[in-house]
């Protein structure tokens, strides 16, 4: 299901930002907020009761009218799911509505990145939402700890599970993210990781694109007893932002995206970036990837397709 980019303001200033083409530069007007109209047009291609709808931003929670869009996207029979920083007042503003049907991803970053504000109000939002929040935690360097991570799960009560995503390259921007150089080392740190959490009964998610190839098949099997959900597809998520610009996913929305009314359906649409961008994509990241069985079989897709633009001259 899509993403909806409900405002390009932010106020964190995350160094691997999956965003960060929308909030500097992927967007027509400095600052933008999604409208209700826009927001009714999105729903017409999802089913009530079924699909999620996804809210993202910048961060989702600054959109003015938050509180009311979850009220009423709730209230028309969708489930929800909002990614957030957690760090506003804003999040504890739905706490009654529709407690069952939304869930929420809480970016957690390291502690000595926030100052005791910030800290404090992530620790009020995950004490009164504790049943409907889960963690989220981005690679981006290869000595990562996720002590605090545990600390927090346990603390707080959260949901034992959490997000794992890797930061990938965004073509044009300067974020920073894992390195290819960095991503075996990073994938057996994940491992020791999710070992720790599995004794308290915490399990892992990996989001998309990862690669099969950068854990060997024991750490796999160790991942595997821990409970791990793997996900080694690359396929498109549609992020859609203003005007009802539609991007394959964040690390595209520096390039040109699609108006999601000229399809009749998610489907076209995910079709659509899916055959332009084939021929780049059956390669994969590495020189192997193409003979590979895992890509053969479909149960991988070779890696973040932004790493094989990165590595080519292949345009956009």
């Amino acid at each position: 299901m899509p993403n909806l980019l409900l405002t390009n303001i932010c106020n964190r200033n995350c160094p691997y930002c999956f965003a960060l083409a929308q909030i500097e530069a992927g967007t027509t007007r400095a600052n933008w907020e999604m409208s209700w109209e826009e927001l009714e047009t999105i729903l017409s291609y999802l089913n009530p009761h079924v699909d999620v709808v996804s809210l993202l931003g910048g961060e989702p929670t600054l959109h003015s009218k938050f509180k009311e869009i979850v009220t009423q996207v709730s209230n028309k029979g969708y489930p929800i799911k909002i990614f957030t920083n957690g760090t506003t007042a804003s999040l504890r503003g739905i706490h009654g509505i529709a407690p069952h049907d939304i869930r929420i991803i809480l970016n957690l970053n390291m502690p000595d990145t926030y100052n005791v504000k910030e800290w404090k109000q992530i620790e009020t939002n995950c004490m009164l939402l504790k049943d409907q929040i889960a963690l989220s935690f981005n690679i981006y360097k290869p000595d990562f700890s996720w002590e605090y991570i545990k600390e927090a799960i346990l603390q707080w009560e959260l949901k034992r599970s959490v997000r794992i995503g890797i930061a990938q390259p965004i073509k044009g921007m300067n974020n920073a993210y894992l390195q290819e150089k960095d991503l075996q080392p990073a994938s057996s740190r994940l491992v020791t990781m999710a070992e720790d959490l599995a004794i308290h009964g915490i399990t892992l998610g990996f989001d998309c694109g990862f690669r099969a190839c950068t854990f060997t098949k024991e750490e796999l099997g160790i991942l595997a007893e821990c409970g791990t959900h793997f996900l080694f597809a690359c396929k498109p998520v549609l992020d859609i932002g203003p005007q009802l610009m539609t991007w394959r996913c964040f690390p595209f929305s520096v390039g040109p995206g699609v108006t999601l009314t000229d399809f009749s359906s998610l489907k076209e649409v995910e079709r659509y970036f899916t055959e332009k961008w084939a021929s780049i994509q059956k390669k994969g990241n590495t020189d192997e990837c193409g003979e590979c069985r895992n890509m053969q079989i479909a149960s991988c897709n070779g890696g973040c397709l932004s790493r094989s633009f990165i590595k080519t001259s292949f345009q956009m």
